[in-house]
């Protein structure tokens, strides 16, 4: 596998913004925590009556600087279900070229009962708010990506130079409705327009776009 870009050096302003809101992250992803957790708690029992345990999938992808992260979700696939994927796509061209373009599939037959609702109301991504608050990704920001996606990409360098984050302007302009290539060009414009009033409004937007369900799959 080819190694994946390195981000360049930060100047002096993006450091100070990255310090303040690493800063806003710690206080505004622990209030967050304290004030979902019986939403949290909900989830977690519906999950576990759902299709039992684990509760949470961890998910290994690449943070900040090329570090790998254990990004936290509720789980809404059923246990193992990665092992079916190949055999999944080989016998359906239609996902498979679904799957191709954005690496997820509208009708996915791996996913649990609850998992489409957890997926259309983008509950399974409170977990990572533990991610948040651990300082290993931001309330905003290009969404963590795996490994292999990034691999030899000239976009590598820019979308690694800042924390990954919970929502982005890839998740407030339709998420999963576009192709992989669109959000990559996406997230290449969140970073270099990054700044609190660009984060104030993502945040905005994305309460709109979590009510929506809009490219939620």
């Amino acid at each position: 596998m080819r190694s994946i870009s390195r981000a360049a050096p930060a100047s002096s302003a993006s450091l100070l913004y990255s310090f303040f809101r690493q800063v806003a992250d710690i206080v505004f992803g622990t209030l967050l925590l304290i004030l979902l957790l019986p939403v949290l708690l909900t989830v977690a029992v519906a999950v576990y009556v759902d299709s039992g345990a684990p509760i949470l999938y961890r998910c290994q992808r690449v943070g900040k600087d090329g570090r790998p992260i254990k990004v936290l979700k509720f789980r809404t696939m059923r246990d193992g279900s990665h092992h079916h994927l190949e055999a999944l796509l080989s016998v359906d061209e239609e996902r498979r070229l679904e799957y191709a373009a954005n690496r997820k599939m509208r009708e996915d037959p791996r996913r649990t009962k609850f998992g489409p609702f957890l997926r259309r109301s983008s509950l399974d991504e409170l977990p990572q708010l533990l991610n948040v608050i651990a300082g290993e990704m931001s309330l905003i920001g290009p969404r963590p990506y795996f490994a292999d996606e990034l691999a030899g990409r000239s976009e590598a360098r820019e979308l690694l130079s800042i924390q990954p984050g919970i929502t982005g302007l890839w998740q407030v302009s339709g998420r999963s409705d576009g192709t992989f290539e669109e959000r990559i060009a996406l997230e290449v414009a969140h970073v270099r327009r990054r700044g609190f009033l660009l984060d104030g409004r993502i945040a905005i937007q994305t309460i709109r776009a979590v009510l929506s369900g809009r490219g939620a799959y």
